[in-house]
């Protein structure tokens, strides 16, 4: 027999472990490349051209030329950083791979959708549970280990979500105040 230590024991007594073999799950699981949003990249890029103007002009207007030189060299960094922006980033395969991360995390609010109707149907009011819902979408393919649900509210007659893959910048919502709860928000 097992007998685990008594951390063990008192984190299996409090409930916390429920969640943690989806922890160990989405780490085990490859959910590909994390990419940053991509408004960083256009002010990332928009500050390395002022910057790079303002040390031109400021290396124009002084008159010593040690100086001079200086800031002109130094304006070749925001420079290179605004072509590496602007012509080293693969921005379409960056938008391609977010949308493929944001179409995962909307099949898993589709299967949520599907399952809420389903429970709704049956039990007359919607899953609050987040638990629930994981065993409720095992008829509807499931839940893919890179999507998380961030948020679900539910009342008696409607129910919002918000789940995000792991390695996309951004959050998909789905409402079923928008006419079908099938149909997202």
């Amino acid at each position: 027999m097992f007998i685990l230590p008594e951390p063990a024991q008192a984190l299996l007594a409090s409930g916390l472990v429920d969640s943690i073999p989806h922890l160990i799950q989405a780490e085990s699981v490859e959910c590909g490349e994390k990419f940053i949003p991509l408004n960083y990249y256009e002010q990332g890029s928009l500050y390395a051209a002022i910057a790079s103007i303002v040390l031109i002009f400021a290396g124009i207007f002084i008159d010593k030329a040690m100086v001079k030189r200086s800031l002109w060299s130094l304006a070749v960094i925001p420079l290179c950083i605004w072509g590496y922006i602007n012509y080293g980033v693969d921005f379409a395969h960056i938008k391609k791979t977010i949308f493929a991360y944001d179409t995962a995390a909307e099949n898993a609010l589709a299967n949520i959708a599907e399952a809420q109707d389903r429970y709704k149907s049956e039990q007359g009011t919607y899953i609050k549970n987040l638990q629930k819902i994981h065993s409720h979408t095992a008829g509807s393919h499931g839940m893919d280990a890179c999507v998380r649900i961030t948020k679900i509210n539910a009342t008696f007659d409607q129910w919002s979500a918000e789940a995000t893959h792991v390695s996309s910048p951004n959050t998909i919502t789905w409402d079923s105040a928008s006419g079908s709860s099938l149909k997202k928000g």
